[in-house]
């Protein structure tokens, strides 16, 4: 599902003393199956950008299209419309509330009017897809871990079997490990799916390794949009003016660029690009 966002303005209470323009005259497209990324500092407008793709407000001006839906100062009905966005927020298992994690994945299924062997279906599904077993369906989810409780929180989300998927910072507060494997399996149904994903990160190594197209927010205005790797390539000195650090890989091969000829890549966004861009090197000058 594609989307379309055309001079995009929003003013949190407009004509008060608290008044404050979060979002500038914001112009950008996301393409139908396309991982994006939204990266910016903190108060970028990143947050209030996913919410006004996904109908939780409207724009001051300007109109965003979603698939057949367009959003506009005037909208009121966004009812169909958030059938076919699902939004995880930051810590999305402060949400849960049932007394099971079969019943709390099926609460939005249930919501849309599916019979109860669809709802059964979809619950199942869902718990596959974020890697839950079978086993955990009877349990309460806040007898989980923590990890395991954000993962019930995604697939209930994904139990709507949204069109487009909205990650805001879903990995806040999860080990390492943890943050690779939700992020690795929202990249999979991604993949199998084809949808939709915007994720929100303050992480340059997330958006460096999952996104397709990165969108770069600074202080309410869009200032940058293309590849990972084009995006990288403005320079430190250039990210840092808006608050944002390249991924490690990137500086590390910054570094090595500066004593290599040929350099490597410029395409090297991951420590496992860099390796087997370094192993390749060092096989190549050894033959």
């Amino acid at each position: 599902m594609e989307i379309d966002v055309q001079n995009v303005t929003h003013v949190y209470n407009a004509g008060t003393p608290f008044e404050h323009t979060a979002l500038s005259n914001i112009e950008l497209k996301i393409d139908s199956g396309t991982f994006a990324a939204m990266i910016g500092a903190t108060g970028s407008g990143k947050s209030t950008l996913i919410q006004l793709i996904s109908g939780l407000i409207v724009p001051t001006s300007g109109r965003i299209r979603v698939g057949d839906w367009e959003i506009g100062p005037e909208t009121k009905d966004f009812s169909e419309l958030r059938g076919r966005v699902g939004v995880v927020f930051q810590y999305p298992e402060h949400q849960l509330f049932e007394e099971t994690v079969a019943k709390d994945i099926a609460f939005g299924p249930t919501n849309l009017g599916l019979s109860p062997s669809k709802v059964k279906e979809r619950v199942r599904h869902a718990m596959e897809w974020v890697g839950l077993s079978e086993k955990l369906a009877s349990r309460s989810p806040f007898h989980l871990s923590g990890g395991q409780m954000r993962r019930v929180a995604v697939a209930g989300v994904l139990a709507m079997e949204p069109d487009i998927l909205v990650l805001d910072e879903p990995t806040a507060g999860l080990d390492p490990v943890g943050q690779r494997e939700l992020l690795n399996r929202i990249r999979d149904l991604h993949q199998k799916r084809r949808i939709t994903v915007i994720l929100v990160s303050h992480s340059m190594e997330e958006a460096a390794r999952y996104a397709d197209q990165l969108f770069v927010l600074n202080r309410g205005k869009k200032v940058l949009e293309g590849s990972p790797a084009s995006v990288f390539a403005t320079g430190e000195q250039k990210l840092a003016q808006w608050g944002l650090e390249v991924p490690e890989a990137v500086q590390l091969a910054t570094r090595l660029n500066e004593r290599l000829n040929p350099p490597l890549a410029n395409d090297v966004l991951t420590l496992e690009d860099l390796e087997k861009e370094i192993v390749a090197r060092w096989k190549g000058d050894s033959c």
